[in-house]
């Protein structure tokens, strides 16, 4: 397999963009679990939590099979690589990434077919977010994930970084995730 990303330099501003190559194994799997997760949400009555919660047993089971477990001096850095040549790629997600540097990793997501083939927009930034996570802390079990915006509420790009370590602050993102979107989230008919 060829380079997982393309560089891009434009005087001092370096970007790095994934080069999706959907697999449908992958496709077919993520499939799967969203519809688990949207049933769950179903059975629960809109509980936010019930999809988190499968979208992050979702992200450490790809980590598990296709990141592997992390080696001594595992870093963000030496994580992103593996992360999106085996699973953003086939997943068809496309994003450029503005910073990776040993702690952390900033990217713009600007495409995820989930969102596109979905018409439920907000169950898929959960889905997202928490499949994502789940795939960060299996590798740094001290890490977070934070989310700066969403498709979901309007925004062209999702906006993710990516933390080896979390603050004391960013301990509380999942929450903060979970309760933005359980307004927004679309409650069965009863």
């Amino acid at each position: 397999m060829g380079e997982p990303f393309k560089k891009i330099e434009s005087g001092e501003h370096i970007v790095w963009i994934t080069q999706p190559n959907e697999v449908e194994t992958l496709l077919k799997r993520r499939e799967i679990a969203f519809n688990v997760a949207k049933g769950k949400l179903a059975d629960s009555k809109g509980n936010a939590e019930t999809v988190m919660q499968t979208a992050e047993a979702f992200g450490r089971g790809l980590s598990a099979e296709y990141i592997k477990k992390k080696s001594d001096g595992w870093t963000i850095k030496k994580w992103i690589k593996p992360a999106v040549e085996n699973i953003f790629n086939p997943m068809g997600i496309a994003a450029t990434f503005t910073k990776i540097t040993e702690d952390e990793a900033k990217s713009l997501i600007f495409r995820c077919q989930l969102h596109e083939e979905s018409n439920e927009p907000q169950v898929a930034s959960v889905f997202t977010y928490g499949f994502l996570r789940g795939m960060l802390l299996s590798a740094f079990p001290n890490g977070e994930l934070i989310m700066g915006s969403t498709m979901a509420q309007g925004a062209p790009m999702i906006e993710f970084t990516f933390k080896a370590n979390a603050s004391d602050k960013d301990r509380f993102e999942r929450e903060r995730i979970k309760n933005f979107f359980t307004d927004d989230i679309k409650k069965p008919e009863e």
